[in-house]
């Protein structure tokens, strides 16, 4: 299906990942994971700097927009065979940093249209309807003091919240715009309540621990270096990485909410705004960046080639390494 800015967020999650990562995708089959991860690193550093300086809404919505693309190569990148080298550009641990589940599946195991620290607990305890199946479940962490848990109870809230979402798959939401809305609706007052430099600390704070989970695919205790430890800790990661997603869902919504209250205070003071503000979605964002109405798909901003042309030297894939040896003083 061809894409414009007039049905971009209808796209399913899944498909949105994979085009917009593929624009670049000549260049990164020769980069190896924690050379995308730096990437995402830098970007996400990015929108941090922009929110703190209070910068323009278009500066700060191109780091958005790159952060996101380089989070959808990290999770194409990490969709590969567990103990299966890519390339020569893999460092011998890297083969064991793997997620088996897509993109869409991740966020549903973890968010299945709930709050995991709300509604897992509740699973086991009461009946399936009382637990809400199917419905969506607002979130309540604001309300209580969050309980300690241990790693057994962290692994058993993870094993509950996949077979639940399981249950209904049907209720899963499809397009990118239906995943924002998903994730607005259950947070709707924490983020009403959190301002943009709290998100982006969130967002930052989940980064870290989804680095560590990756750390963790292939550095093991003599104590947990056990059977089936490895599939447990692959959970934790998509679980981390579906943190990531949420706070960056998340951070579209707040923007949309800010810039529709600057509307409702405008028209309600003494400077007229008869057109109302257009929503702001995440998927919106990443067309402004990465988008080509001229060729009705996404693009490379710089050459605008639906796959990026542009003259990316990565030694020693595509230089010898003694020609960059040479070049040092």
């Amino acid at each position: 299906m061809e894409s414009s800015s007039a049905n971009v967020g209808q796209k399913p999650l899944d498909e949105f990942v994979d085009v917009v990562a593929k624009v670049y995708s000549a260049h990164d089959k020769n980069r190896s994971i924690w050379d995308v991860w730096c990437h995402t690193l830098h970007h996400a550093a990015g929108v941090a700097e922009q929110i703190r300086k209070g910068a323009p809404d278009e500066v700060l919505y191109r780091e958005i927009a790159d952060f996101s693309l380089w989070l959808f190569t990290m999770v194409l990148k990490l969709g590969r065979e567990f103990g299966k080298s890519e390339g020569s550009f893999e460092a011998p641990p890297d083969k064991f940093i793997r997620i088996q589940s897509t993109c869409s599946d991740l966020l549903w195991h973890k968010y299945p249209k709930s709050c995991p620290s709300c509604f897992a607990p509740r699973i086991g305890s009461e009946s399936t309807n009382a637990a809400g199946l199917g419905h969506l479940n607002p979130c309540e962490c604001r309300a209580r003091r969050p309980e300690a848990e241990d790693l057994v109870g962290r692994n058993e809230r993870i094993r509950a919240l996949r077979n639940h979402s399981e249950l209904f798959r049907v209720e899963k939401p499809n397009s990118i715009d239906e995943w924002q809305k998903m994730f607005g609706s259950v947070f709707e007052a924490n983020l009403k309540a959190l301002s943009l430099t709290d998100i982006a600390l969130r967002l930052m704070e989940k980064i870290g621990e989804a680095s560590d989970a990756m750390i963790r695919m292939y550095t093991y205790s003599e104590k947990n270096f056990v059977d089936g430890e490895p599939n447990r800790r692959q959970s934790n990661l998509e679980g981390k990485i579906a943190d990531v997603f949420s706070w960056l869902f998340g951070l579209a919504e707040k923007l949309d909410y800010l810039h529709q209250r600057t509307h409702e205070d405008r028209k309600q003071g003494s400077e007229p705004m008869a057109i109302p503000p257009q929503p702001v979605r995440l998927s919106g964002i990443i067309w402004a960046r990465y988008g080509s109405g001229t060729l009705s798909s996404f693009s490379c901003w710089k050459c605008g080639e639906r796959e990026c042309h542009c003259q990316i030297i990565l030694v020693p894939a595509t230089r010898p390494a003694d020609e960059l040896l040479q070049k040092f003083q």
